[in-house]
């Protein structure tokens, strides 16, 4: 959320959608959060060829304007018959972001991959015990008094029953190096493109030789039952 009466003059729009930025970093200011909302925002907008406007009148509020281009049904994933094609493989997402989950979700379930998701650490930890999925997304600032990521990963690596599975880490902590050396896949920075996402999980299944099985229903009737 924008706080908008702390925009006292223009000098502040032109940087709302950079990573980490905030009008007011004052002590006296006791707002949580990383300042990634509105750069994420503005990440996946452009990634689907769009545009995120903002118009801000002091004390009375702001007005953010986001515009898309027409998607027409060659560009939602159809085969050459018109029917849906999807990937039998498992992906579990850990984010305490219900927003950003999300939309995570939705991106990894439009490239075909069936997406559970947890908001508490220590519940997915006892899910994908149980029932082990091919991937893990994972974000590592998970709520205060959970399970957070480093733990999750440490956990995965140090088990021989789950060590196998390839970690995504997807998050704010610009701590590559220590995700990697402990047995990270591969290690996203928020703001990213969603796509972006989809892409590395799919290029290491496939190397892996998880290829899946491929499910087409017998028709489409243009819903999305996601």
């Amino acid at each position: 959320m924008l706080v908008v009466d702390t925009l006292e003059d223009d000098e502040s729009l032109p940087h709302l959608f950079q990573k980490f930025y905030r009008v007011d970093n004052s002590d006296r200011r006791r707002i949580g959060g990383t300042g990634l909302g509105l750069s994420i925002v503005d990440e996946i907008i452009k990634s689907h060829g769009g545009d995120v406007t903002v118009v801000s009148n002091y004390g009375h509020g702001s007005t953010f304007t986001m515009t898309l281009p027409r998607v027409t049904l060659k560009e939602v994933g159809l085969n050459n018959e018109g029917q849906s094609r999807k990937l039998s493989h498992e992906i579990m997402v850990i984010e305490d972001d219900i927003n950003l989950a999300e939309l995570l979700k939705y991106e990894l379930m439009d490239s075909g991959f069936h997406v559970s998701y947890f908001k508490s650490g220590r519940k997915a930890f006892q899910k994908l015990k149980a029932s082990p999925p091919d991937a893990i997304v994972l974000d590592i600032l998970l709520e205060e008094g959970e399970m957070d990521g480093w733990a999750i990963l440490r956990e995965l690596k140090g088990s021989a029953d789950l060590n196998e599975i390839p970690v995504f880490v997807s998050t704010a902590l610009d701590e590559r190096e220590k995700g990697i050396s402990l047995g990270a896949k591969d290690y996203l920075v928020k703001p990213y493109k969603p796509s972006q996402l989809s892409k590395v999980i799919m290029h290491t299944l496939l190397s892996n030789g998880k290829q899946g099985q491929i499910l087409i229903p017998q028709a489409f009737h243009g819903e999305n039952k996601g």
